[in-house]
């Protein structure tokens, strides 16, 4: 990487600190306005680019102290998210998806927040207290060099932040990194639908209003992948339009019109970290010890969970969680999170999987529907009529504890 890049990557980094910054302490206020109306004073108002579309106040969870309009989407919306899971929130701000993420994850989860800004990392930990909450933390780091062991996530999220970053290969690997094998990111992002005119990637006023650091989408989903990311898509996309008054000054014509053909985007992408068995067998010491024969290449474990008809599998479908289903829920993402293979249907989604199983079928034949939930390992019923316990599960997938 040559001087001049990093000259100029720390000059970006320290005007986006700076901006952001100055919002925590409310010396300025955010200009990506959603649809109910501009956040900015008298004088930017006209230059207010609506960045996030959709309103985030209809959405459970939702703190508007945490909200300081910086959004370009609601990645939550789209992440899978599931109690008892670990989430790490990327660039991070007042806390706003974070203590979204709590919502879904429950007592049982952990969300941790990331953040390079001091005083947003104070105003997060300050909304935390208001909240009464235990099971969000704020840690102050860049995203290009996290404060987190490896291997700590389920659910990397982000939110309009990761354009920011200069260098979004070193991004990406560290989001790589902190995942778990088989864990998943979703991020809410700005991309250029092609080359954006060097007069808007050389303003910083821009930069830190979230457009600037775009890249265009190809290049960006081509970034992900070669870190190592599988099962890459592009979940929601949508048409970011510039105002005049947000546009540089020295902006030529050919500029703007090589800007409205490729335009600026929002999009809302996910992708999936690959099990990564050597990952696995190396846990911190933290995780449980789980005996093993190197010698002996016994095949991977497949859990099967066949469950009564239900709306969710979660146990959070409505304001009284079941603590049941939420325990078998965490068990099973404990099981993927060692390698296992964990496949679960529903009567109502998966039907032709409970007349295609010939053992299940005939235990529904003799016993009628109350003889679920059906647990299979390696196609054998290993339970009937009630869920196991974690440490069943652990023993039933042959994965003793040492």
């Amino acid at each position: 990487m040559s001087d001049t890049f990093d000259s100029s990557a720390r000059e970006v980094r320290e005007a986006v600190r700076a901006k952001y910054a100055a919002i925590a302490r409310e010396e300025e206020e955010g200009c990506c306005e959603t649809d109910a109306g501009s956040c900015c004073d008298d004088a930017e108002e006209e230059a207010a680019v609506n960045m996030i579309g959709e309103a985030y106040d209809t959405v459970e969870g939702y703190v508007a102290d945490a909200d300081l309009k910086l959004g370009c989407g609601v990645p939550t919306d789209y992440a899978g998210l599931e109690p008892g899971q670990t989430v790490v929130d990327l660039g991070s701000g007042a806390g706003l998806d974070a203590f979204v993420a709590r919502r879904v994850v429950g007592e049982t989860g952990r969300v941790i927040g990331v953040d390079f800004a001091p005083e947003m990392v104070e105003k997060a930990r300050t909304n935390a207290q208001k909240l009464g909450v235990e099971n969000v933390e704020f840690l102050e780091g860049d995203i290009e060099d996290l404060p987190l062991t490896d291997e700590t996530a389920d659910v990397v999220l982000s939110n309009c932040v990761l354009n920011l970053v200069p260098d979004k290969v070193q991004a990406f690997a560290e989001m790589q990194k902190v995942l778990r094998p088989s864990g998943h990111f979703c991020v809410s992002d700005v991309v250029a639908g092609g080359p954006l005119p060097d007069e808007v990637r050389r303003s910083a006023e821009l930069y830190a209003g979230c457009v600037a650091g775009a890249i265009e989408e190809s290049e960006y989903l081509d970034l992900l992948g070669a870190v190592g990311f599988e099962e890459v898509e592009v979940l929601s996309r949508r048409r970011i339009d510039l105002p005049e008054e947000a546009l540089p000054d020295t902006l030529t014509d050919a500029d703007r019109a090589a800007l409205e053909e490729g335009g600026i985007w929002s999009v809302t992408v996910r992708g999936r970290r690959p099990v990564d068995f050597a990952s696995v067998e190396n846990e911190s010491v933290e995780s449980e010890p789980i005996s093993s024969c190197p010698e002996s290449a016994a095949p991977t474990p497949k859990v099967e969970v066949f469950d009564s008809p239900m709306c969710c599998s979660t146990g959070v479908c409505g304001p009284d969680p079941d603590d049941t289903l939420v325990a078998v829920n965490g068990a099973l993402r404990w099981l993927e999170r060692q390698g296992v293979i964990v496949e679960r249907y529903n009567p109502a989604s998966h039907p032709e999987r409970f007349t295609d199983t010939p053992v299940v079928y005939d235990a529904l034949q003799r016993e009628g529907q109350d003889v679920l939930p059906i647990v299979l390992v390696g196609g054998e019923i290993q339970s009937r009529w009630t869920y196991p316990s974690r440490d069943e599960f652990v023993r039933m997938a042959g994965l003793e504890p040492a």
